[in-house]
């Protein structure tokens, strides 16, 4: 009798174990669901964020410094892709400084770089003849940031952060 007890005893703890072993496996299948779930989650939200600096963008047009609203830049597309820059800024009534640039815009980096910008500074006497000097290639890049644009140049010690003022 007493073995017979010890048998069925065996099984109910056998036929338990079973049960939690089950139970565990259910909860690691949730716990890989949720994982899945997160890192899901976790890409749409860097797809979302890097759409801010990736992706198409019509650069065409005027553009104002966000900032010290001194300088502007006019952007032209031309049929080859290429755009073609202007960057005017106001060092005061009397004197600017402009930049010259061409490139082709990089939908997957959100980027247009340039090695040979052409930079100098304008100045105007009393009589308002005009000076040009300090001609120089510069290299940069502009980067979009969301509905804007950042110009990096060599020229620059720091960054300027573009408007769109016009189409």
């Amino acid at each position: 009798m007493k073995m017979k007890y010890l048998v069925a005893g065996v099984l109910m703890m056998s036929m338990l174990a079973f049960a939690a072993c089950g139970q565990k496996q259910e909860d690691a299948a949730n716990t890989v669901e949720t994982a899945k779930e997160a890192v899901s989650e976790a890409v749409d939200k860097q797809e979302e964020l890097l759409k801010d600096f990736t992706g198409e963008m019509d650069l065409t047009g005027s553009w104002q410094d966000e900032v010290s609203q001194r300088a502007t830049m006019e952007i032209e597309k031309a049929e080859t892709g290429t755009y073609h820059i202007m960057i005017h800024w106001s060092s005061g009534a009397k004197e600017a400084s402009t930049w010259e640039i061409s490139g082709t815009y990089d939908e997957k980096s959100g980027m247009l770089s340039y090695q040979d910008g052409e930079y100098c500074v304008h100045t105007w006497d009393d009589q308002d003849k005009e000076t040009i000097s300090g001609e120089e290639i510069t290299q940069g890049a502009l980067l979009k940031e969301g509905d804007k644009l950042r110009w990096q140049d060599s020229k620059n010690s720091t960054d300027a952060v573009f408007v769109k003022v016009s189409k």
